[in-house]
């Protein structure tokens, strides 16, 4: 008889201690209060002692796997129906593992970078969230942040499983969360999450190397993230090269990385270097956020230059990129930590020697800070102080924000797959929800090909069934009055077509729940509740559109062009009871496009202008952050551009 597990799971007691044992056999997601996916075979694997023989139990189901040379074992217990709690019982040899109040239901893995990381505690109407998310039937793994050079087969960091209660969810995901919640009103199953997110971070430190070498263009970078994992101050010279290529090619002024003696006097004076650049008091740098470069000399003898030496320039938020008499030396992105950079015999010289840092600041503060020593420690143990003599320079606009180097982790590539994806192993999964994108407006047209090569990778680790369901970029930035070409605009289409252009993908549309000040829209129940809408059409199989109005043709008949629309729910409408804004006519290229008059008519949207007859392209709510009224009688239309036939 199927047991009744939700009655089941209030009268338990939580949690269930794991019994004693020498070391793991499972691997580190299979830990007290997991859920593990429904109706379908479930891998289950860890490691032992070579040629042992492991036997896993669950309920009713026994299996067994022999470890292989290496020690390390595979096996699949059979599908589930919905349930638990159950105990999960691996044994090898004198060696047993015991992992309690295990759930069966649908599993979810939560990645992306800052909107998907926002905690529930920070969002519009967190009190009331958190005081009613008692629900042993949510649990959630959050994956640590962190970064690796190989593919890991453990978390670098402790995991756990924790269920939703007042004392969890402030610190959980928001849009993971929430998404659970509304989805688990409509099926009634346990749901488990897992969160492996980064804020600020690009898509490719996500996908594997394979998966790059697959959509193409990265092998340089990838090379020179393997020069960076075996020589680090090697590397550090041949992303120099790189950013000083990417400085001409974008019309930086002069050479600041090799800044002479003589031309640094014309530098301004570093009042503090202690204190972010912010805190100066300079009216220019008071809420700056981009490069600042920081120089000064260090006059050596011709004994004392022979030698190797360590550079320690404290704390610098959030990246640096440091040369020494203009060869690059050392690039950190971690703003909490010490510059630690090693020198090689050969880099220093008899005389003055110039010590630069270009100091990248993303967010908030910036620039070198706090009480740490800042010295040029030589081999012999001399230290020469850097607390004084710095001085500053702040570049133009075109140079605001140069390219990561390959091993940053959140702007370089594959290390976070390698560190927070590649550990989870093939753990059984419905699906992923992805919120990420943000941090690739500089690159949108890249965009749909890196979407759809992650997918494809994660598929090839979780499985081929594994349904995707994709958050569209928020408003954010520039309210436009007039037609303009945007990167965010660029990554909102990309992630639609991505989705369309997949049968297991789906997304949520959020034009509607942005702040054009703020990145981070707090409205999180909203994007949760059309996550979960958009999993009830897509995997569930719901009798409702998943993202609402999609455009599926425009053409050009008796100096119009109509658009036609599918997948509405009720008729096209708008927001406001006004006329229908921010279409536009395109022609081919850049600067092509014009606002046009729209009239509804049932599922078709008429636009009428001067630039009909020369129309190839209609774009909808263009911009960083338009402002458009389009709508069904449940959802916005997103944002779209489609070729006029």
């Amino acid at each position: 008889m199927r047991r009744h597990w939700l009655a089941g799971l209030i009268a338990l007691s939580l949690p269930m201690a794991a019994q004693a044992q020498d070391k793991p056999i499972l691997a580190d997601v299979f830990r007290d209060h997991a859920v593990l996916q429904r109706d379908r075979p479930v891998p289950v694997w860890g490691e032992a002692k070579p040629g042992e023989t492991v036997t896993l139990s669950f309920g009713s189901a026994r299996v067994t796997a022999l470890t292989d040379a290496t020690g390390h074992w595979r096996a699949e217990l059979p599908p589930l129906s919905a349930g638990g709690p159950y105990v999960l019982t691996a044994s090898a040899g004198a060696v047993k593992q015991t992992v309690s109040d295990v759930l069966v239901g649908d599993v979810y893995l939560c990645s992306g970078q800052s909107n998907m990381e926002w905690n529930l505690k920070d969002t519009i109407g967190a009190a009331e969230q958190i005081a009613t998310s008692q629900n042993p039937t949510i649990r959630m793994m959050t994956v640590q942040k962190t970064q690796a050079f190989t593919p890991q087969s453990h978390f670098l960091a402790p995991t756990e499983w924790q269920t939703a209660s007042p004392a969890t969810t402030p610190n959980w995901s928001a849009v993971c969360y929430n998404f659970a919640r509304d989805l688990q009103t409509h099926v009634n199953v346990p749901i488990g999450l897992i969160n492996a997110s980064w804020g600020g971070s690009k898509i490719q430190p996500w996908m594997s190397r394979a998966a790059l070498q697959k959509v193409g263009g990265y092998q340089a970078d990838l090379d020179v993230l393997d020069t960076y994992a075996a020589d680090r101050s090697q590397a550090a010279q041949v992303y120099g090269q790189t950013y000083i290529r990417w400085w001409q090619a974008a019309g930086g002024p002069g050479t600041p990385w090799a800044v002479t003696p003589q031309a640094l006097t014309g530098w301004a004076a570093v009042p503090d270097v202690s204190r972010n650049f912010e805190d100066w008091g300079v009216k220019a740098l008071s809420d700056y956020n981009g490069p600042l470069w920081y120089a000064l000399t260090v006059k050596l003898t011709a004994e004392e230059a022979k030698q190797g030496a360590t550079l320690s320039l404290g704390a610098i938020d959030d990246i640096d990129l440091t040369f020494v008499n203009g060869v690059a030396v050392g690039y950190t992105s971690a703003p909490a930590d010490a510059r630690h950079y090693k020198l090689a015999p050969g880099a220093l010289k008899a005389g003055d020697n110039v010590i630069v840092v270009q100091a990248v600041d993303l967010w908030a503060k910036g620039g070198m800070f706090g009480d740490a020593v800042r010295e040029l420690r030589l081999a012999n143990g001399t230290a020469k102080p850097l607390q004084t003599g710095w001085r500053y320079w702040q570049p133009p606009q075109n140079v605001r924000f140069p390219p990561t180097a390959p091993w940053d982790p959140t702007g370089g590539l594959i290390t976070l797959h390698q560190a927070m994806i590649a550990p989870i192993g093939p753990y059984a999964l419905t699906g992923a929800l992805w919120y990420q994108g943000e941090s690739n407006t500089g690159e949108a047209a890249k965009y749909e090909a890196l979407m759809a090569g992650l997918m494809a990778d994660w598929r090839q680790q979780f499985g081929p069934d594994t349904a995707f369901l994709l958050v569209q970029l928020a408003n954010f930035g520039t309210i436009p009055t007039a037609p303009v070409e945007s990167g965010w605009s660029g990554v909102r289409e990309a992630q639609r077509r991505a989705a369309l252009n997949d049968k297991r993908a789906a997304y949520a549309v959020t034009i509607d729940i942005g702040n054009p000040l703020d990145i981070h829209p707090r409205d999180k129940l909203t994007v949760g509740k059309r996550l979960s809408r958009a999993a009830q059409s897509l995997i569930y199989k719901a009798s409702l559109s998943p993202s609402g109005g999609v455009p599926i043709e425009a053409t050009r008949a008796n100096g119009q062009v109509s658009v036609r629309f599918a997948h509405l729910d009720g008729a096209l409408k708008t927001s406001d009871g006004q006329a229908a804004v921010r279409f536009e006519l395109c022609g081919e290229g850049v600067g092509s496009c014009q606002y046009a008059e729209a009239r509804l008519a049932g599922d078709m949207l008429v636009l009428s202008g001067p630039s009909v007859a020369s129309a190839t392209r209609v774009r909808y709510c263009w911009g960083d952050s338009p402002v458009c009224n389009l709508t069904d009688a449940t959802l916005p239309v997103s944002p779209f551009e489609i070729a006029v036939k």
